[in-house]
């Protein structure tokens, strides 16, 4: 699949740099999580909007049987900027919907 490799690499460099940067700095008292969403409706490559086709196509892919929003994706950051995350440190969330990262 064209572009897998930038998609994958999108992934993988956040989760190293935030393990790293968690343990340099956690004695500070300074937390670092990363997320990583999937597609997003809205956002990014489909700022345009998303076609019903592809919204069928990638369903079954995704336990929750829809694209994230943008929304969903603020949610996790307010979760992880928040008092209830406040022992998280060095972690990655996926923000996914229940498909595969």
């Amino acid at each position: 699949m064209p572009g897998l490799a930038l998609y994958c690499g999108s992934k993988v460099a956040p989760q190293f740099l935030v393990e790293v940067l968690a343990k340099e700095i956690g004695h500070r008292g300074v937390t670092v999580n990363s997320i990583l969403p999937t597609a997003t409706e809205s956002a990014g490559v489909y700022g345009d909007g998303v076609s019903a086709d592809f919204q069928n196509f990638i369903k079954p892919f995704r336990s929750m049987q829809r694209m994230g929003t943008p929304n969903d994706v603020a949610n996790a950051a307010e979760y992880l900027a928040g008092d209830l995350a406040a022992f998280v440190s060095g972690q990655y969330l996926l923000v996914t919907g229940g498909a595969p990262a």
